[in-house]
Protein backbone atom coordinates (compact mmCIF):
# COMPACT_ATOMS: atom_id res chain seq x y z
CA UNK A 1 0.00 0.00 0.00
CA UNK A 2 1.71 3.61 -1.24
CA UNK A 3 -0.50 6.07 0.84
CA UNK A 4 -1.94 5.91 3.54
CA UNK A 5 -3.36 8.07 6.96
CA UNK A 6 -0.32 6.71 9.41
CA UNK A 7 -1.59 8.52 12.25
CA UNK A 8 -5.03 9.55 13.21
CA UNK A 9 -5.73 11.67 16.41
CA UNK A 10 -2.40 11.17 17.53
CA UNK A 11 -2.18 7.02 17.38
CA UNK A 12 -1.10 4.78 14.53
CA UNK A 13 -3.28 3.33 12.30
CA UNK A 14 -1.08 2.29 9.41
CA UNK A 15 1.00 -0.05 9.22
CA UNK A 16 0.06 -1.19 12.13
CA UNK A 17 -2.90 -0.33 14.46
CA UNK A 18 -2.91 0.43 17.99
CA UNK A 19 -6.04 -0.86 20.56
CA UNK A 20 -4.51 1.32 23.22
CA UNK A 21 -7.30 2.12 25.16
CA UNK A 22 -6.22 5.85 25.30
CA UNK A 23 -5.94 5.86 21.68
CA UNK A 24 -9.61 4.69 20.62
CA UNK A 25 -11.12 7.08 23.41
CA UNK A 26 -8.88 10.08 21.93
CA UNK A 27 -10.09 9.33 18.33
CA UNK A 28 -13.44 8.43 19.54
CA UNK A 29 -13.39 11.98 21.35
CA UNK A 30 -11.57 14.07 18.40
CA UNK A 31 -9.17 14.83 21.34
CA UNK A 32 -5.71 16.16 20.01
CA UNK A 33 -3.15 14.44 22.72
CA UNK A 34 -0.50 16.99 21.89
CA UNK A 35 -2.31 20.18 22.55
CA UNK A 36 -4.07 18.81 25.30
CA UNK A 37 -1.19 17.87 26.91
CA UNK A 38 0.83 21.14 26.15
CA UNK A 39 -1.81 23.05 27.32
CA UNK A 40 -3.02 20.71 30.02
CA UNK A 41 -6.06 20.18 29.23
CA UNK A 42 -8.17 18.36 27.02
CA UNK A 43 -8.02 20.17 23.05
CA UNK A 44 -9.95 18.63 20.47
CA UNK A 45 -8.17 18.12 16.81
CA UNK A 46 -8.68 22.13 15.78
CA UNK A 47 -8.14 21.09 11.68
CA UNK A 48 -10.81 21.42 9.25
CA UNK A 49 -13.16 18.56 8.97
CA UNK A 50 -11.37 17.41 5.82
CA UNK A 51 -8.11 16.88 7.26
CA UNK A 52 -9.48 16.14 11.15
CA UNK A 53 -7.17 14.10 13.19
CA UNK A 54 -4.73 13.32 10.78
CA UNK A 55 -1.20 13.95 12.04
CA UNK A 56 1.06 11.68 9.71
CA UNK A 57 0.82 10.45 6.23
CA UNK A 58 2.38 6.76 5.18
CA UNK A 59 3.91 6.96 1.94
CA UNK A 60 6.53 5.15 0.03
CA UNK A 61 10.04 6.53 -0.35
CA UNK A 62 12.74 5.13 -1.51
CA UNK A 63 11.72 1.86 -1.75
CA UNK A 64 9.93 2.06 1.70
CA UNK A 65 7.11 2.81 3.89
CA UNK A 66 8.01 6.13 5.41
CA UNK A 67 5.49 8.72 7.82
CA UNK A 68 5.80 12.20 6.77
CA UNK A 69 3.97 14.51 9.65
CA UNK A 70 1.03 16.69 8.21
CA UNK A 71 0.30 18.51 11.42
CA UNK A 72 2.73 21.09 13.09
CA UNK A 73 0.85 20.25 16.32
CA UNK A 74 2.19 16.33 16.38
CA UNK A 75 5.70 17.50 17.34
CA UNK A 76 4.76 19.84 20.23
CA UNK A 77 5.73 16.82 22.93
CA UNK A 78 8.73 15.88 21.53
CA UNK A 79 12.25 16.86 21.94
CA UNK A 80 12.02 19.45 19.31
CA UNK A 81 11.11 22.94 21.27
CA UNK A 82 13.57 21.76 24.16
CA UNK A 83 16.23 21.30 21.72
CA UNK A 84 15.37 24.46 19.76
CA UNK A 85 15.49 26.13 23.27
CA UNK A 86 19.02 25.05 24.25
CA UNK A 87 20.55 25.25 20.60
CA UNK A 88 19.22 29.02 20.50
CA UNK A 89 19.80 30.16 23.80
CA UNK A 90 23.08 28.24 24.89
CA UNK A 91 21.64 26.19 27.62
CA UNK A 92 23.71 23.19 29.16
CA UNK A 93 22.54 19.62 27.47
CA UNK A 94 21.24 18.94 31.06
CA UNK A 95 19.23 21.73 31.85
CA UNK A 96 15.66 21.78 31.77
CA UNK A 97 14.00 25.33 30.97
CA UNK A 98 10.54 25.70 31.54
CA UNK A 99 8.62 25.97 28.39
CA UNK A 100 5.01 27.62 28.50
CA UNK A 101 2.60 28.12 25.86
CA UNK A 102 1.85 31.63 25.44
CA UNK A 103 -1.59 31.42 26.53
CA UNK A 104 -0.84 29.12 29.85
CA UNK A 105 0.55 32.83 30.95
CA UNK A 106 -2.77 33.97 31.49
CA UNK A 107 -3.06 31.41 34.30
CA UNK A 108 -1.90 32.87 38.01
CA UNK A 109 -0.40 29.64 38.88
CA UNK A 110 1.98 29.74 35.77
CA UNK A 111 2.75 33.31 36.20
CA UNK A 112 3.79 32.22 39.90
CA UNK A 113 5.75 29.32 38.19
CA UNK A 114 7.51 31.57 36.07
CA UNK A 115 8.22 34.40 38.76
CA UNK A 116 9.91 31.01 40.97
CA UNK A 117 12.33 30.08 38.11
CA UNK A 118 13.67 33.37 37.04
CA UNK A 119 14.44 34.37 40.51
CA UNK A 120 16.32 30.98 40.42
CA UNK A 121 18.12 32.11 37.34
CA UNK A 122 16.44 29.16 35.40
CA UNK A 123 15.70 29.77 31.85
CA UNK A 124 12.10 30.34 31.16
CA UNK A 125 10.56 30.49 27.21
CA UNK A 126 7.13 31.88 26.32
CA UNK A 127 6.37 30.38 22.86
CA UNK A 128 3.99 31.40 20.01
CA UNK A 129 2.19 29.00 17.44
CA UNK A 130 -1.28 29.59 15.70
CA UNK A 131 -3.62 28.02 18.02
CA UNK A 132 -0.94 28.64 21.09
CA UNK A 133 -1.41 32.54 21.40
CA UNK A 134 -0.92 32.87 17.50
CA UNK A 135 1.76 33.53 14.84
CA UNK A 136 3.75 36.65 15.28
CA UNK A 137 3.62 38.74 12.22
CA UNK A 138 6.90 40.52 11.15
CA UNK A 139 5.20 43.58 8.79
CA UNK A 140 5.95 44.36 5.25
CA UNK A 141 6.65 47.70 3.37
CA UNK A 142 6.97 48.53 -0.25
CA UNK A 143 10.15 47.20 0.18
CA UNK A 144 10.38 43.74 2.00
CA UNK A 145 6.94 41.36 2.25
CA UNK A 146 5.03 40.47 5.23
CA UNK A 147 5.68 37.26 7.12
CA UNK A 148 4.51 35.04 9.82
CA UNK A 149 6.71 33.20 12.48
CA UNK A 150 5.38 29.94 12.35
CA UNK A 151 7.13 29.45 16.01
CA UNK A 152 8.65 32.19 17.90
CA UNK A 153 10.12 31.35 21.39
CA UNK A 154 10.82 34.30 24.00
CA UNK A 155 13.19 34.59 27.06
CA UNK A 156 11.44 35.89 29.81
CA UNK A 157 14.07 37.37 32.14
CA UNK A 158 15.03 38.78 35.36
CA UNK A 159 15.06 42.48 35.36
CA UNK A 160 15.57 44.87 38.19
CA UNK A 161 13.55 41.94 40.28
CA UNK A 162 10.93 42.09 37.65
CA UNK A 163 10.20 39.63 34.98
CA UNK A 164 10.81 41.23 31.82
CA UNK A 165 11.36 40.34 27.69
CA UNK A 166 14.85 39.24 26.63
CA UNK A 167 15.77 37.68 23.25
CA UNK A 168 13.48 36.02 20.67
CA UNK A 169 14.15 32.62 18.27
CA UNK A 170 12.62 31.46 15.73
CA UNK A 171 11.30 28.02 15.07
CA UNK A 172 10.05 26.89 11.72
CA UNK A 173 8.26 22.95 11.82
CA UNK A 174 8.51 22.12 8.05
CA UNK A 175 5.40 19.63 7.74
CA UNK A 176 4.75 18.01 3.98
CA UNK A 177 1.51 19.02 2.11
CA UNK A 178 0.21 16.06 0.23
CA UNK A 179 -1.28 15.79 -3.52
CA UNK A 180 -5.32 15.48 -3.21
CA UNK A 181 -7.69 15.60 0.06
CA UNK A 182 -7.88 13.39 3.12
CA UNK A 183 -11.40 13.61 3.25
CA UNK A 184 -12.18 9.84 2.04
CA UNK A 185 -10.00 8.33 4.09
CA UNK A 186 -11.11 10.40 7.60
CA UNK A 187 -14.81 9.97 6.37
CA UNK A 188 -13.83 6.02 5.90
CA UNK A 189 -12.40 6.08 9.51
CA UNK A 190 -14.96 8.10 11.17
CA UNK A 191 -17.95 5.66 9.64
CA UNK A 192 -15.80 2.88 10.71
CA UNK A 193 -15.54 4.09 14.69
CA UNK A 194 -19.09 4.57 14.36
CA UNK A 195 -19.84 1.25 13.48
CA UNK A 196 -17.45 -0.85 15.31
CA UNK A 197 -16.67 0.73 18.63
CA UNK A 198 -15.75 -1.98 20.54
CA UNK A 199 -13.36 -3.71 18.06
CA UNK A 200 -12.29 -0.58 15.61
CA UNK A 201 -8.46 -1.60 16.02
CA UNK A 202 -10.06 -4.85 14.66
CA UNK A 203 -11.77 -4.08 12.03
CA UNK A 204 -9.20 -2.14 10.62
CA UNK A 205 -6.34 -4.62 10.91
CA UNK A 206 -8.41 -6.32 8.51
CA UNK A 207 -9.83 -3.29 5.75
CA UNK A 208 -6.65 -0.89 5.57
CA UNK A 209 -7.76 0.45 2.76
CA UNK A 210 -10.24 2.53 5.17
CA UNK A 211 -6.91 4.75 6.33
CA UNK A 212 -6.21 4.78 2.52
CA UNK A 213 -9.04 5.77 0.51
CA UNK A 214 -7.91 8.49 -1.75
CA UNK A 215 -4.82 9.38 -0.18
CA UNK A 216 -2.03 10.68 -3.08
CA UNK A 217 1.92 11.14 -3.18
CA UNK A 218 3.63 13.98 -1.12
CA UNK A 219 3.67 17.24 -3.11
CA UNK A 220 7.67 17.72 -3.25
CA UNK A 221 8.39 20.05 -5.01
CA UNK A 222 5.56 22.48 -4.01
CA UNK A 223 6.93 22.30 -0.48
CA UNK A 224 10.74 22.73 -1.18
CA UNK A 225 9.61 25.63 -3.40
CA UNK A 226 7.81 27.41 -0.61
CA UNK A 227 9.63 26.79 1.91
CA UNK A 228 13.54 27.63 0.92
CA UNK A 229 12.23 31.13 0.20
CA UNK A 230 11.43 31.56 3.70
CA UNK A 231 14.05 29.46 5.18
CA UNK A 232 16.87 31.87 4.01
CA UNK A 233 14.73 34.86 4.74
CA UNK A 234 14.17 33.71 8.29
CA UNK A 235 17.78 32.21 8.51
CA UNK A 236 19.17 35.95 7.85
CA UNK A 237 16.25 37.62 10.45
CA UNK A 238 17.56 34.88 12.95
CA UNK A 239 21.01 37.83 12.97
CA UNK A 240 19.62 40.48 14.32
CA UNK A 241 20.79 41.37 17.66
CA UNK A 242 17.51 40.69 19.98
CA UNK A 243 17.24 37.36 18.21
CA UNK A 244 19.12 34.35 19.55
CA UNK A 245 18.74 32.55 15.87
CA UNK A 246 16.56 30.51 13.78
CA UNK A 247 16.14 26.82 13.68
CA UNK A 248 13.98 24.40 10.94
CA UNK A 249 12.91 21.28 11.67
CA UNK A 250 12.58 18.55 9.06
CA UNK A 251 11.03 14.85 9.10
CA UNK A 252 13.44 12.84 8.05
CA UNK A 253 11.22 11.13 4.88
CA UNK A 254 11.37 15.31 4.02
CA UNK A 255 14.83 16.33 4.61
CA UNK A 256 15.85 13.01 2.58
CA UNK A 257 13.30 14.09 -0.28
CA UNK A 258 15.54 17.50 -0.34
CA UNK A 259 18.47 15.99 -1.44
CA UNK A 260 18.20 16.43 -5.16
CA UNK A 261 16.90 19.99 -4.53
CA UNK A 262 20.51 20.67 -2.50
CA UNK A 263 23.06 18.74 -4.69
CA UNK A 264 22.80 15.91 -2.45
CA UNK A 265 25.32 17.96 0.20
CA UNK A 266 28.34 16.43 2.05
CA UNK A 267 27.70 16.59 5.78
CA UNK A 268 30.65 16.44 8.92
CA UNK A 269 30.71 16.02 11.66
CA UNK A 270 31.63 19.03 14.05
CA UNK A 271 30.85 17.69 17.32
CA UNK A 272 29.03 14.54 19.01
CA UNK A 273 26.00 16.06 18.32
CA UNK A 274 26.15 18.16 15.40
CA UNK A 275 27.07 17.86 11.76
CA UNK A 276 27.79 20.84 8.90
CA UNK A 277 28.23 21.30 5.30
CA UNK A 278 31.39 20.01 3.91
CA UNK A 279 30.82 23.07 1.57
CA UNK A 280 29.49 25.87 4.44
CA UNK A 281 30.72 29.43 3.56
CA UNK A 282 30.82 30.54 7.13
CA UNK A 283 30.71 34.10 8.25
CA UNK A 284 28.85 35.76 11.36
CA UNK A 285 25.84 33.50 10.59
CA UNK A 286 26.98 30.18 10.92
CA UNK A 287 26.36 29.82 14.74
CA UNK A 288 22.84 31.00 14.80
CA UNK A 289 21.01 28.34 12.52
CA UNK A 290 20.94 24.75 13.12
CA UNK A 291 18.39 22.08 10.94
CA UNK A 292 17.30 19.36 12.97
CA UNK A 293 15.63 16.20 11.57
CA UNK A 294 13.69 14.14 13.16
CA UNK A 295 11.65 10.52 13.19
CA UNK A 296 8.82 9.19 14.41
CA UNK A 297 9.49 5.88 16.18
CA UNK A 298 7.08 3.70 14.06
CA UNK A 299 7.27 0.47 15.09
CA UNK A 300 7.41 1.71 19.06
CA UNK A 301 4.64 0.15 21.07
CA UNK A 302 4.22 3.45 23.22
CA UNK A 303 1.47 5.50 21.91
CA UNK A 304 1.49 8.05 20.98
CA UNK A 305 4.76 7.41 18.85
CA UNK A 306 7.08 9.22 20.27
CA UNK A 307 9.63 11.68 18.05
CA UNK A 308 13.48 11.35 17.98
CA UNK A 309 15.72 13.76 17.08
CA UNK A 310 18.01 12.25 14.25
CA UNK A 311 20.95 14.65 13.24
CA UNK A 312 21.38 18.50 13.99
CA UNK A 313 23.26 20.47 10.84
CA UNK A 314 24.76 23.32 12.03
CA UNK A 315 23.54 26.03 9.20
CA UNK A 316 24.15 29.07 7.33
CA UNK A 317 21.92 31.02 4.96
CA UNK A 318 24.65 31.36 2.38
CA UNK A 319 25.34 27.73 2.18
CA UNK A 320 21.90 26.73 1.78
CA UNK A 321 22.00 29.64 -1.43
CA UNK A 322 24.75 28.32 -3.13
CA UNK A 323 23.70 24.05 -2.46
CA UNK A 324 19.93 25.60 -3.68
CA UNK A 325 21.59 27.95 -6.71
CA UNK A 326 24.57 26.88 -7.15
CA UNK A 327 25.47 23.43 -6.88
CA UNK A 328 22.05 21.48 -7.74
CA UNK A 329 21.74 23.33 -10.91
CA UNK A 330 25.28 22.48 -11.98
CA UNK A 331 24.74 18.71 -11.24
CA UNK A 332 21.72 19.13 -13.41
CA UNK A 333 23.45 21.04 -16.18
CA UNK A 334 26.00 18.26 -16.38
CA UNK A 335 23.53 15.46 -15.81
CA UNK A 336 22.04 17.09 -19.24
CA UNK A 337 25.45 17.11 -20.91
CA UNK A 338 25.96 14.07 -20.57
CA UNK A 339 25.66 12.06 -23.64
CA UNK A 340 23.61 14.85 -25.68
CA UNK A 341 20.83 13.71 -23.30
CA UNK A 342 18.90 16.72 -23.09
CA UNK A 343 18.94 16.99 -27.14
CA UNK A 344 17.66 13.24 -26.61
CA UNK A 345 14.56 14.13 -24.64
CA UNK A 346 13.98 16.96 -26.89
CA UNK A 347 14.12 15.26 -30.11
CA UNK A 348 11.96 12.08 -28.75
CA UNK A 349 9.16 14.92 -27.73
CA UNK A 350 9.02 16.14 -31.13
CA UNK A 351 9.03 12.92 -32.47
CA UNK A 352 5.66 12.39 -30.77
CA UNK A 353 3.65 15.05 -32.73
CA UNK A 354 5.62 14.43 -36.70
CA UNK A 355 7.81 11.14 -36.56
CA UNK A 356 8.61 12.02 -39.94
CA UNK A 357 10.67 15.29 -39.49
CA UNK A 358 13.40 13.47 -37.55
CA UNK A 359 12.81 9.33 -39.21
CA UNK A 360 16.37 10.64 -40.66
CA UNK A 361 18.06 11.22 -37.64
Amino acid sequence: MANSISEWFGHRVFPTVTDARTAIQDQKDERCPFLSEALVGTRRCVKAANSRGVCTVSSEADGRQRDWVVCPYRTLTSPILPESARRLFCQAKDAEPLLVPAPALATPAIQREVRAAIDHDRKVLVYFMDKLGGEIDIPGSRRSPKFKLDTTLVEIVNKHGQPSIGRHGILEVQTMDFHGSYRAATESLTSALKLHPSDFARQLRGNPTWASAGIQSPNIANVFKRTIYQVLYKFQLGQHPDCAGAILALPASVWDSWQPHLGAPELRAKRTDTYTFAEAKGGSSLSKAWILVFETEETSAVTPNRIRLERTIEADWETLAHLVFDRAPKESMKLLLEKDSLRKIIRRRISEFWPELLAAK
